[in-house]
């Protein structure tokens, strides 16, 4: 989920710590962002441990460990498992490397099994403005699918469980989503700013390998430090991450359809963010229309299938171009065409098709202001984020052998 965030005041009263404590949390993490960057394409970084955790997938639109941690994945988001709080309260919430703080839902929320921070006997709520910490004034942060969360700060324990990670102090939201019938805990920001999760547990390096979200069996899974760098070899393909940006953004600067090169250039990608933001939040590929009209049309040049004219609605909004189920056609790849490096994207990270429907659309959303790789488009990859070498590299992968 791409994030932004604009201006509300805080809605729970807490004990306040005392400035030096809130300066010296504000100081470490400042610290913890400034580490050193390079843009080196050789994998060279300070030796770290690292963690594993699983992640589970979750159908709806929308663990990892310093060790490792599964994922919980569904058709739409990926979960990791978190605990705030001592004792601690476990949370599920969405991986998201579109956006920067880690929140959950408190007990003022519409959730009766939300965290209630008077049961936690570490949590300090920070009474400085959001301003200090990144974030905007009111503290309400947004989404890119117009949804929004409202956040009081405080510090509190955070651990990854079954990892033995634990981030005391740890700086995060309470917070109170505008959507009452938001499914999940909360969202765990993966991005580059100092409230993130990569930042408080002080990881230079980590890596996903997203499930099909088309296999039940399958299962998702996140590293970090040495865990993640253990899987670069002669298969990786490596591009820069863009210099000084908010979000993980690589330079796209073609696409091909199949064996044919659209007629468009590295300028056609250009947005205010400087290129392609990858995130884990986001389910599908955002691009500007007349692109995704480009798309379109050579896939129907190449596959011969004809627009879908039936009586279905594409089960998702923004899917625009909907074609009669492929069956036996033979369908192309994609190839997105990064600096240094080209993704290869097979039907199934590219084509949506409800199970028993006759529709298939085209996993694109129409965006001229903002261009997203989103989960889908990632399915079934090792993706490997180098914050020191400032690189982000990426190989087909089985993630269910992980």
């Amino acid at each position: 989920m791409h994030a932004s965030f604009i201006l509300t005041p805080s809605q729970l009263s807490f004990m306040a710590p005392s400035i030096f404590h809130i300066l010296l949390l504000i100081l470490f993490h400042l610290l913890l962002a400034t580490a050193p960057t390079s843009s080196a394409r050789t994998p060279t970084r300070r030796k770290q441990t690292g963690f594993r955790a699983p992640l589970t997938r979750v159908k709806n639109p929308l663990e990892a460990s310093l060790v490792t941690s599964r994922m919980t994945a569904s058709k739409d988001e990926y979960l990791l498992s978190l605990a705030v709080g001592t004792p601690p309260k476990p949370f599920s919430a969405i991986m998201d490397t579109g956006s920067d703080l880690i929140w959950t839902k408190c007990k003022s929320s519409h959730d009766p099994g939300s965290f209630d921070p008077s049961k936690s006997i570490s949590f300090v709520e920070i009474n400085e403005t959001c301003e200090m910490l990144g974030l905007s004034a009111d503290c309400i942060q947004k989404y890119a699918d117009g949804h929004s969360v409202s956040v009081t700060l405080a510090a509190d324990a955070l651990t990854v469980p079954g990892t033995g990670q634990n981030m005391h102090g740890g700086i995060f939201g309470c917070g109170i989503p505008d959507d009452e019938n938001f499914m999940y805990d909360g969202v765990v920001g993966m991005g580059r700013g100092v409230l993130s999760l990569v930042t408080l547990s002080n990881q230079t390096i980590f890596s996903y390998c997203l499930g099909s979200r088309f296999d039940t069996e399958t299962s998702s899974v996140l590293l970090t430090g040495s865990e993640a760098s253990n899987y670069y070899d002669s298969d990786v393909q490596t591009t820069p991450l863009v210099t000084d940006a908010s979000n993980y953004i690589i330079t796209l600067e073609g696409i091909s359809v199949g064996e044919t090169k659209l007629a468009v250039t590295k300028n056609d990608f250009v947005t205010s963010d400087g290129g392609m933001v990858v995130d884990s939040g986001t389910t599908f590929m955002y691009l500007d229309a007349r692109i995704i009209e480009m798309i379109s049309n050579e896939f129907v040049n190449q596959t011969k299938l004809e627009k879908y004219t039936g009586s279905d609605k594409p089960y998702y909004t923004g899917l625009e171009h909907c074609f009669n189920a492929p069956g036996n056609v033979q369908i192309p790849n994609l190839v997105f065409h990064f600096e240094g490096a080209d993704w290869e994207l097979p039907k199934e990270n590219y084509i949506y098709q409800q199970h028993g429907n006759d529709m298939a659309c085209l996993a694109f959303v129409a965006d001229d202001k903002q261009f997203i790789f989103g989960n889908m488009q990632q399915q079934n990859m090792m993706v490997i984020y180098d914050l020191y070498n400032n690189n982000l590299s990426f190989k087909p992968a089985n993630c269910k052998l992980l």
